[in-house]
Parts: structure tokens; sequence; C-alpha cells
């Protein structure tokens, strides 16, 4: 007995090794134009198109091709046509799998021309590759156009030569204009890249205690640990530095998100709207001293600002992120740099000379005593920097 029961132990442990994962059936395929015929053509000219499709989970049943001028054209893989009419076509071609899923459509550009028209530019290639693409890689835009006028692309690239190519990252579906203009009109032509969203990297970094600390403006000392933004007890103007190590994030990476949490921060009494609105700038200190210590203004736009012109007591739930959040972290990775710094400061507007400070309310939040002190007790909240990012395939 005691041997039947291992057998069955390894029988069991085999078939169990066997098992089949589990198909995503929703995956959609992917479509690829492989060729088409040269551009331009005349009318009545037999143009031949090539595509095939791709899928990962099942098998392509079914193809279909359309003109943006004459509509579905046809519905096999490969075939020839001389009815298509006169004009700039864009092409599009999809496939669909056994689990009746279609894929994204993808496109490119065919001239037509008519016997004797109008001397319109004709552009004679405008393609990509490859047309499909996994987020963070790059394709190649090229392009060959004649006649005498100006050529743009759009979107992001503007007036190009007559002929020539581009390396190009799309970071979401795109679509891709020529615009071809003379006097004698406009030549348009598309294609169209699908990009693949591949997974999100999240980190969460905490300020390096000994980089942060609060500036004092009117003599520049630096005081390192304790993040305070505002004015201090003898109304003496304070900034902070926040100092993040980025060096756990590959040099190659793309940033996606960024957010600031200082959602825990304290507010004491009422630095808003007294002192304005909060700047946060990419900017570290130390490099920015005058002769006397003394901390000098360097030219930049800040990369996000909150405040509003009434007493806020609390911190915003939701962290701050922007575009510029972004672009600045993504500065530093590819400079490889392995921080990143940010200064805070309140600055005020021209709105505030217009508060009405004879009122009752309006005095007790100005503070005049200045014996309190307004101020955000970052450190307080224990803040933390949280970039999403992604990493070429």
């Amino acid at each position: 007995m005691k041997y039947v029961a291992i057998a069955i132990l390894i029988l069991g442990a085999l078939f169990a090794g066997c098992a089949r994962p589990a198909i995503d059936t929703k995956i959609p395929p992917v479509a690829v134009i492989d060729s088409v015929s040269s551009s331009p053509i005349y009318t009545g000219d037999s143009v031949k198109f090539v595509g095939h499709g791709i899928s990962t989970t099942g098998q392509i049943i079914s193809y279909n091709w359309r003109s943006s001028i004459n509509g579905d054209i046809s519905k096999q893989a490969t075939f020839d046509t001389s009815t298509l009419s006169a004009g700039s076509h864009t092409i599009w071609f999809s496939v669909q799998d056994n689990y009746g899923n279609w894929s994204t459509e993808i496109g490119t550009s065919l001239l037509v021309l008519s016997h004797g028209g109008p001397a319109t530019m004709a552009i004679k290639v405008f393609s990509a590759s490859p047309s499909a693409i996994n987020e963070g890689d790059w394709i190649t835009l090229t392009w060959d156009v004649s006649g005498d006028g100006t050529v743009r692309i759009d979107p992001d690239i503007g007036n190009v030569a007559y002929n020539g190519s581009r390396s190009v990252q799309p970071m979401q579906n795109t679509t891709y204009t020529i615009y071809a203009t003379n006097d004698a009109g406009v030549t348009t032509a598309t294609t169209v890249i699908a990009v693949a969203p591949i997974a999100l990297n999240k980190v969460v970094l905490y300020s390096v205690s000994s980089e942060s600390g609060t500036i004092m403006i009117n003599s520049g000392a630096f005081t390192s640990g304790q993040v305070l933004v505002g004015e201090d007890r003898g109304q003496m103007q304070m900034q902070g530095i926040l100092s993040f190590d980025i060096s756990s994030i590959p040099y190659n990476a793309i940033v996606k998100s960024v957010q600031l949490d200082m959602s825990r921060s304290i507010i004491f009494n009422y630095p808003f709207p007294w002192q304005g609105n909060l700047f946060i700038y990419n900017l570290k200190y130390g490099l920015d001293l005058n002769a006397q210590n003394q901390m000098t203004f360097l030219p930049s736009s800040s990369i996000y600002r909150w405040g509003t012109n009434s007493q806020i007591t609390q911190m915003p739930a939701a962290p701050f992120t922007s575009v510029d959040f972004v672009s600045a972290v993504q500065r530093q990775i590819d400079s490889r740099n392995s921080r990143f710094q940010v200064r805070m400061q309140f600055e005020k507007y021209y709105h505030y000379n217009f508060w009405d400070l004879s009122s009752t309310t309006n005095q007790k939040l100005s503070q005049p005593s200045g014996l309190v002190g307004n101020y955000i007790d970052v450190t307080s909240g224990n803040p933390t920097l949280i970039v999403g990012y992604i990493l070429p395939q």
C-alpha cells in the first residue's frame, strides 16, 4: 500500500505540472501592413496591397482594408485593385482573431492622381516603421514629397524638408499627419502607430534628512533636519528644502508620473493667505549664495503652486503633481544625477494688496504681533516622493 500511495502522489504531481495556464482571450491582435505599391499612381492603375496579422493567443481569421475615400475595399490579406478614385487616400487595415477581437486600425498613405489634374504636391511616401510598438520604444517616420510648396508633420514635428526621416517616441496610440501645401491646395496623408502599454514601476522615496532643512532668508543660514516654510515667530521668512535620492531609478527610465506627498504636514496658524501662495521649485540650496552668505533668487519657473486667498488650516489630501514635476525628475535622471531637490517658499500676488485689513477677521488672520509664526512644518508629515516609470523593452 505504501508504494501505491507514492505512485499516486507522483502521478498527481506530473498531471499538476502539465496543467495549462489560462489564456486571456481578450488580448487584441496586431495588424501589420507589409507593402503597398508605390505612390502616386493614376486613376485606372493597378495597386497591390499586402498585410498580415499577429495574435499572441489565437489565430487570425478576418481582414479588412478600407480607403478614406472609397470605403471598404477588400476582405483579403493580399489583393490588387484598379478602382480607387482620384485623391489623397489613407488606407486603413485591421485584422480579427478567432475570439472575435479586432486589432487597432493602422494606416498608410496613397495618392491617386487624375490625368490632367491640377499640379498639387504629391506625397509619394509617408510611412512608419514599425507601425506597432511597446510603450517607450521608438519608430522612424519616412516621407517623400514632390512639388513646390511647404511640408509639415503633426503632432510635435512641424515643418520639414521634402523628403527625410525622423525618429519619434509616441507614448500612446498616435496618428501622424503630413501636410503638403502650395497654391493648388493641400495634400495630406496619415499613418497610425499602435502603442501597447507596458508595466509601470513605482518607487516611494523619503527625503534625505541631512540634505533637507530650512533656510532663513535674512541670513541665508541653513539648518538641516526640520523643514519649515513661511515666517517664524520674529516674522523672518523661511524657505524649505527637500532632497530625495533617486539613484534607485534606472538611468534609461521614462518617467510617467511624479507625486510629492505633503498631505500630513502641519500648518501652524495662518500662512495662507498672509504669506501668499506656496511655490515649489526644482532648485537646490548651496549654489545660490552671494558674498554675504545670503540667498539669491535664481530665475526659474515653479513646477507647482498651491494656495488660496482664504484661510487654510490643513494641507490637501491629494499629493502635488504636474507635468512640470515629471519633466524635472526626467531631466535629473537623464543627466545621471542622484538627487532630486525642491525649494519651497511663499510668494504673494498683487491681489493681496486689495484685502480689507480693517475687518476683525482679517486682523486676526494677519497676526500683527508677529510672535506666533505662520508656517508649514513639512517634516512633521514625513513627506514622500512617489515616482512612476517604465523601462523600454
